[in-house]
């Protein structure tokens, strides 16, 4: 029975308390928190610098493969990132 006392004076109690209310600020602040964001300009040349990177390690790690082997990988991965672009794209506009 203690169990069902207390529990009935917490209910009174969140019962009884005010309604909770947001800060009028607060759609502002959730908004520039979500905003999209763009790279800076050192940040697209970070980004630039590892795709060139890394195109050339994939060449130099393919360099024995017949040339049918990498337009065949080349294909395939070209394929699958698009994919992922699209499907992270979507999932993070929430569509």
């Amino acid at each position: 029975m203690h169990d069902d006392d207390l529990m009935d004076g917490l209910l009174k109690d969140a019962l009884a308390a005010g309604v909770p209310q947001l800060p009028a600020d607060f759609d502002a602040r959730v908004m520039r928190r979500v905003r999209r964001r763009q790279l800076t300009p050192g940040g697209r040349v970070v980004m630039a610098v590892y795709g060139v990177t890394a195109a050339v390690a994939a060449v130099w790690l393919m360099r024995d493969l017949p040339a049918g082997a990498i337009v065949v990988a080349l294909l395939i991965g070209v394929t699958v990132a698009c994919g992922a672009s699209a499907y992270g794209r979507r999932v993070a506009l929430g569509k």
